[in-house]
């Protein structure tokens, strides 16, 4: 186990990498659905079930991803080949993604999307498992990992504030006809994907890991794969997260819709407000981690995010836009502190995994987590293809960039989106109430972890026994 402390220039390079992790995201929940739809010519219902097939093999793909990153043993660690050779990767699978078939035929198109988009999401899996599972294994320093993770997320948020804002600047010039698609293209696929590969090479080649490998390796099994569930605190966390990821990109899917044909205004402005606001927010989640209770921050202001886009949803089309920008900055106020925490508190359930298990099988859980992540954005999509596609949504044309739309569709809109994440951040506020880890709980298990180094339970005092014993009940 390498033991050196982590350095300032290994953080921000493991930090850059979330590049990827928040911005292909984001830019896929922004701006794969719209075009599909409007410049490729596919059905919109056809559109979203050809993302959403993908989640059937991701359900596999990515829980054995954990548990072959988890076996895997190599003088450069058990995550970094990976991250490394999935980066190489990226480039081509991702430009696959956004090659312009609208010359197609209907079937060929959507056997095309269906194929790209499942060669991407395998790619992806490759990269994100380890990574994910790197964030816990990085530094077994709490402060430090909390550190190194807020510092990860921020990123990953600056991240999403690229991927969000410039590719809506792109569809905006494209749908002026000021690029052509070729361009649209070549600045998206390629010029993303380049972004997006570079840290994660770096990553492989500067990075270390920091944790003792477990003597005996996972069995490739079904129950390997549904262990992580049984931990009562993990199941928590999952909770936390799935209301989380699917309401971001719920918002993420349906702002451009909304900014193009309820609003009137420009979907640049409105997600440059939501994410320009939570990164001033994170500064002062920074300050808070190790005061407050995380799960505290995750959900004391999820109601002002509730009423807040509630509000976005219900907005009238002709009052001023600005209204509509503001509740969109106090929505983002309200979501922050969701927005961070799952994946800050995602190493300290790993410990409570290693404490009840006696392994630390970080691949395993992170697989499951990365899985959520990735079909959050599918359902999202799902969600937004099925409504317009029931609502009476007119596709845009090479003629008709901007279509009229019924009033139906822009009803539709309203409920897909601002309907759709209330009622999952409400989810989100119950599931985060109830999360049984605290701050002053995650100490006890990190002394619990030295405590069975040095000696077996049966050696420990009666109040060591005593206290392990209700800790286990109440994180077990």
């Amino acid at each position: 186990m390498n033991t050196t402390p982590i350095k300032k220039r290994e953080m921000f390079v493991f930090a850059w990498g979330d590049v990827f992790g928040g911005g292909a995201q984001a830019l896929i929940s922004v701006l794969y659905l719209i075009y599909l739809v409007d410049f490729i010519g596919i059905d919109a219902g056809l559109a979203g079930a050809a993302i959403l097939i993908s989640k059937v093999w991701d359900a596999v793909s990515d829980p054995l991803m954990g548990v072959i990153s988890d076996n895997t043993r190599t003088r450069f660690g058990r995550r970094r080949p990976y991250i490394l050779f999935g980066g190489l990767l990226l480039i081509a699978s991702f430009a696959l993604l956004w090659y312009p078939t609208a010359s197609w035929g209907d079937l060929p198109k959507v056997i095309y999307a269906i194929a790209t988009y499942l060669i991407y999401s395998t790619v992806s899996t490759i990269i994100a498992v380890p990574y994910s599972s790197l964030s816990a294994e990085i530094t077994m320093d709490i402060k430090k990992r909390n550190s190194v993770n807020v510092l990860r997320l921020v990123v990953s948020t600056a991240a999403t504030a690229i991927c969000t804002l410039l590719p809506s600047m792109v569809l905006e010039m494209y749908k002026a006809g000021s690029i052509t698609l070729t361009q649209f293209y070549l600045i998206v696929g390629f010029g993303f994907g380049v972004f997006f590969a570079l840290p994660l090479v770096l990553i492989g080649l500067i990075t270390k890991e920091r944790v003792a490998l477990p003597v005996e390796k996972s069995v490739f099994e079904f129950k390997t794969f549904v262990e992580p569930l049984k931990n009562k605190t993990f199941r928590g966390l999952v909770k936390m997260y799935l209301a989380q990821s699917i309401a971001m990109d719920i918002l993420g899917s349906g702002i451009v819709f909304y900014a193009i044909y309820v609003a009137k205004g420009s979907s640049t402005v409105f997600l440059g407000t939501f994410i320009g606001v939570q990164l001033l927010m994170f500064p002062i989640i920074q300050v808070l981690i190790n005061k407050i209770d995380k799960k505290k921050i995750y959900y004391t202001l999820l109601p002002l995010a509730l009423v807040s886009f509630a509000g976005v949803g219900m907005y009238p089309s002709d009052w001023p836009i600005v209204g509509a920008y503001a509740l969109t900055a106090l929505t983002a106020v309200g979501f922050a502190g969701a927005q961070l925490m799952s994946w800050i508190i995602f190493p300290d359930t790993i410990d409570v995994a290693e404490l009840k298990n006696g392994t630390r099988t970080t691949g395993s859980y992170s697989g499951i987590m990365t899985f959520i992540r990735k079909t959050s954005s599918a359902i999202a999509i799902q969600i937004f293809a099925l409504m317009l596609a029931f609502s009476g949504y007119v596709k845009a044309t090479e003629a008709i960039p901007v279509p009229d739309q019924p009033d139906s569709a822009l009803i539709g809109i309203r409920i897909a989106m601002a309907g759709s994440f209330v009622i999952l951040m409400t989810l989100g506020y119950f599931a985060g109430k109830h999360f049984p880890l605290t701050n002053q709980l995650s100490i006890r298990v990190r002394h619990f972890l030295k405590r069975k180094e040095e000696s077996i339970i049966q050696n420990w005092s009666v109040e060591e026994q005593a206290e392990y014993q209700e800790i286990a009940t109440r994180l077990f």
